[in-house]
């Protein structure tokens, strides 16, 4: 008997890409791409979704902190020169919550009763830094009297806060006080 040896050749494949190689590919072009845009979208873009998004927040905030005591208000003063705008939340006690905001290219405006989109008639009193928009929680949730400075009275229908005078960035505040994104749909 007589035993044969057999030569196996050894075949490397070196095509193709391997696993590391990817996933570094992917990384890079990732980085490349976020820098790239960065340059290419400015910031501003954001701010009214930002602010629109804060004054929501806070106005729950607001709203829940009155259930149980009275007169917790929130206000919409934006900064004269700064491009900036502070919301905060208090009560005869002290502040609850503020948050200041860029104001870049944003434009603020407040009514009362007026639940017409923001699209078709804009905002007829302007938020500024000496006529602020106040919101007032009563014991219950509930708005009490609001407005702009110089135009406030009782809430029957809504209170509306236009951004841009845009429907899908400005906010709506039923009579019950709860906050919400978009047009008044009372």
């Amino acid at each position: 008997m007589s035993i044969r040896k057999c030569n196996r050749k050894l075949v490397n494949f070196t095509s193709g890409f391997t696993l590391v190689e990817i996933i570094i590919t992917i990384v890079l072009v990732a980085t490349v791409s976020m820098v790239a845009m960065s340059r290419l979208v400015q910031g501003n873009g954001f701010n009214a979704i930002i602010v629109r998004d804060q004054i929501i927040s806070l106005a729950r905030t607001a709203q829940q902190n009155a259930l149980g005591r009275a007169n917790v208000s929130m206000t919409i003063t934006p900064n004269a020169g700064s491009d900036s705008v502070t919301i905060v939340t208090s009560y005869a006690g002290g502040n609850i919550e503020s948050f200041t905001a860029p104001l870049d290219n944003v434009s603020l405006a407040g009514d009362i009763n007026d639940t017409a989109s923001c699209a078709v008639t804009s905002g007829v009193d302007a938020i500024t830094n000496t006529a602020p928009l106040t919101l007032t929680f009563g014991e219950y949730g509930d708005l009490g009297v609001s407005g702009v400075t110089g135009s406030t009275g009782a809430v029957t229908s809504a209170v509306r806060i236009c951004l841009n005078d845009t429907a899908s960035e400005s906010i709506c505040v039923s009579p019950s006080g709860f906050a919400y994104a978009g047009d008044c749909d009372v």
